[in-house]
């Protein structure tokens, strides 16, 4: 019994091998997201949503940024949530425009103490 399910482990791992080569073997550029805090207070669990994947951090705290690598496969755009520190009211914004590629972009999110996004977005070099 032992010998068949090692068996079955080592074909599931050679058929995945097979299928996926190109993917595990090659280097794909990928998009990345900065969130920065220029508010002037500390913002909590930081929620960044694009093309169905979700990205968060538990805290952020003033001038200070963080940042997401990312792949998209279709066009999509951006959902930003978070809170202040010390708050329970959940922010929202939403906009920007990632495209699928092949240009690979850096998307900066400046939070602002108003609580604006200010939204900008450079071409990536050296990806």
């Amino acid at each position: 019994m032992k010998r068949l399910i090692f068996f079955a482990l080592v074909a599931l791992a050679a058929w995945y091998g097979w299928h996926h080569y190109r993917d595990v073997l090659t280097h794909r550029p990928s998009h990345e997201a900065v969130v920065e805090n220029h508010s002037g207070r500390g913002i909590e669990r930081v929620r960044l949503v694009v093309g169905g994947q979700t990205f968060v951090r538990e805290s952020l705290p003033d001038e200070s940024s963080i940042s997401f690598p990312f792949r998209v496969n279709d066009d999509a755009s951006f959902d930003l949530y978070w809170r202040w520190a010390g708050t329970d009211t959940e922010n929202h914004w939403a906009g920007g425009m990632v495209p699928r590629g092949p240009m690979v972009q850096r998307y900066f999110f400046q939070v602002d103490s108003e609580g604006q996004v200010m939204f900008r977005a450079e071409t990536k070099l050296g990806s």
